[in-house]
């Protein structure tokens, strides 16, 4: 049995508007003026309060976030073209929080009349996903703070800017560590960043470098002086711990630092710092009320 040309065309049109309607895919059909010619469920499900009745006929760049709109509108024009192309936008929402995220692929499906479809993947989950992987990439897990990755990408934002960077060296870490335990060691580097972040200012940055040491990154003030700050922290730190099981230990803290000079590395200024740390490296020594 033959099969007449018009009816496989009524055929593939209806197999094109049953993927069309029944997709998870968000789809657009837009025309020349862009206009919303069609739209399907998952697109109308994906704004709330819409539907796909009251969508058709509407400007199609009112679907993206306001920041959006000039590329929204300019991949439409490209597509007229006949210029395809993939893009990732925010959906239109009236709270930030619940925004989403769609890649979009936008293409002329016909010349005359002219159509543009737009078929998006709402990427939401994926990018809240690879968001909180570079963040846990970037945290320290024991103390909240960042870890030696989110201080380097820190520090090369503040490149040449003339910012401190300010290197702190626990005294007495190791002895508290080796005679009452690792859980009595992590209280003491947990108790330290929050005296340390309660002692900045809001704008300096807090990072733990490793082990037992920390740095603080100043931006250029005037109000601003290494020496205030340096006395701020040891009186923070110098107050007695209280650490697993009621033990008390008082630590003591070496400082030292370095200057974010143009053309000079983070790496390099970590290194002045660090060096002139030792220089100040204080011999005080540690009390617990084990020892009393």
């Amino acid at each position: 049995m033959t099969v007449s040309m018009t009816a496989t065309r009524e055929l593939a049109a209806a197999s094109v508007a049953a993927i069309f309607a029944n997709s998870k895919a968000m789809m657009l059909l837009v025309d020349d003026q862009q206009r919303l010619v069609a739209v399907n469920d998952a697109m109308a499900q994906a704004l709330p309060g819409a539907h796909v009745g009251s969508l058709v006929g509407e400007d199609a760049a009112l679907l993206v976030a306001a920041r959006h709109v000039p590329e929204f509108r300019q991949a439409l024009r490209d597509a007229a073209k006949g210029a395809a192309s993939t893009q990732e936008h925010t959906l239109a929402s009236a709270s930030p929080t619940g925004a989403r995220g769609v890649a979009w692929s936008i293409t002329r499906v016909s010349e005359s009349p002219c159509l543009i479809a737009c078929v998006g993947v709402d990427i939401t989950a994926a990018r809240e996903e690879v968001e909180d992987l570079r963040a846990r990439a970037s945290t320290d897990q024991l103390t909240g703070l960042a870890n030696r990755a989110g201080l380097l990408d820190h520090l090369m934002t503040m490149v040449g800017t003339g910012a401190s960077v300010v290197f702190c060296d626990l005294n007495g870490f190791k002895s508290v560590n080796d005679s009452l335990g690792h859980a009595a060691g992590d209280a003491v580097l947990v108790q330290t960043a929050r005296r340390l972040q309660r002692t900045v200012r809001g704008e300096d940055f807090v990072a733990r470098l490793g082990g037992d040491e920390f740095v603080i990154v100043v931006p250029p003030s005037p109000e601003a002086s290494f020496e205030g700050l340096a006395r701020r922290l040891l009186r923070a730190i110098e107050q007695p711990m209280v650490l697993p099981g009621g033990v008390a230990a008082t630590i003591g803290m070496s400082i030292g630092e370095a200057i974010l000079a143009p053309g000079v590395e983070p790496g390099q200024v970590l290194n002045r710092a660090d060096a002139e740390m030792y220089k100040m490296k204080s011999r005080k020594p540690t009390r617990t009320s084990a020892e009393a």
